[in-house]
C-alpha cells in the first residue's frame, strides 16, 4: 500500500479550507508516496518530502513549484491537470517549496484588491510580475509569471494558447518560439486584451528586459 504523507500543519490555513488541492508524487507517473496540501508550503525541509518529487496533481488553482524553500530559486507555475513527470521543467527531486498563486492579479475590468495581505491598490508596483491569459480580455485559464523569464512553455499546459495580457512591472519581451525566438514584442506595464498578430495564441517564451516601472498604479496603456 502507498504510504501517504499528511504534513497537517501545512495544509490548514486558517478554519477555511481552501478549494485549491495539490498532490506531489514520490515517483514518475504518480507513485510511490505523496505530499497533499491545500495552501502554501514554504519550506518541506522538515517534512521528509523535500526534493523527492517526480510528478504532480493539480485538481484546484494555480500553482508555483520551486525549487529553493520560501517561492526562491527556480519556479515553475502550473495550471490544474496532471504532470507525470517533473524531469522536462528541471525540477524532478528537486522541490523544496510550493503555493497557490490563482488569485493574483487584477480581475477582469481592471485592478481589485490582489493577494491576502496586498495592497488595496492591488499591489501594482510591488513586484515584476507578467500575467498572460487564454482568452482575449483577460479571461479564461492564467498563467503567472514572476521570475525573470520563462525559456518554454512547452511543458507548462499554457504553449501557444494566451490571448490576452497584463504586466504589472518592468517592461518584457514575448516571442512565438521557446528560449526567446521567434516572432517577439516588448510589452511595457499595462493591460493588453488582445495580443498582436504573430503572438495570438502563439506564445511560447517571455523575459523581462528592462528595470522597474517607476509608479506604483497601472498605466492606462492599451495597443
Amino acid at each position: 500500500m502507498k504510504r501517504t504523507l499528511l504534513a497537517v500543519a501545512m495544509l490548514v490555513a486558517g478554519a477555511t479550507a481552501s478549494a485549491a488541492e495539490l498532490t506531489l508524487f514520490e515517483n514518475d507517473n504518480f507513485n510511490g508516496q505523496r505530499v497533499v496540501a491545500n495552501d502554501s508550503i514554504q519550506n518541506l525541509g522538515n517534512s521528509g518530502f523535500n526534493d523527492k518529487a517526480s510528478s504532480v496533481v493539480i485538481r484546484e488553482g494555480t500553482w508555483q513549484l520551486c525549487d529553493d524553500a520560501y517561492f526562491r530559486g527556480r519556479c515553475v507555475t502550473l495550471n490544474p491537470g496532471r504532470y507525470p513527470s517533473l524531469g522536462a521543467m528541471g525540477l524532478n527531486d528537486r522541490v523544496s517549496s510550493a503555493r497557490e498563486i490563482g488569485g493574483w492579479g487584477p480581475p477582469p475590468g481592471g485592478p481589485g484588491p490582489g493577494r491576502p495581505g496586498g495592497r488595496p491598490d492591488g499591489g501594482w508596483g510591488g513586484g515584476e510580475r507578467a500575467i498572460l491569459y487564454s482568452n482575449p480580455d483577460f479571461r479564461g485559464d492564467r498563467y503567472v509569471i514572476d521570475n525573470d523569464y520563462m525559456r518554454d512553455l512547452a511543458n507548462t499546459g499554457f504553449n501557444d494558447r494566451a490571448q490576452s495580457l497584463r504586466i504589472e512591472r518592468g517592461y518584457w519581451m514575448f516571442c512565438s518560439d521557446a528560449v526567446f525566438q521567434g516572432t517577439c514584442r516588448t510589452f511595457g506595464p499595462g493591460s493588453y486584451p488582445n495580443l498582436p498578430r504573430g503572438l495570438n495564441n502563439s506564445v511560447s517564451s517571455g523575459r523581462r528586459i528592462s528595470n522597474d516601472y517607476p509608479y506604483n498604479a497601472p498605466p492606462n496603456w492599451r495597443q
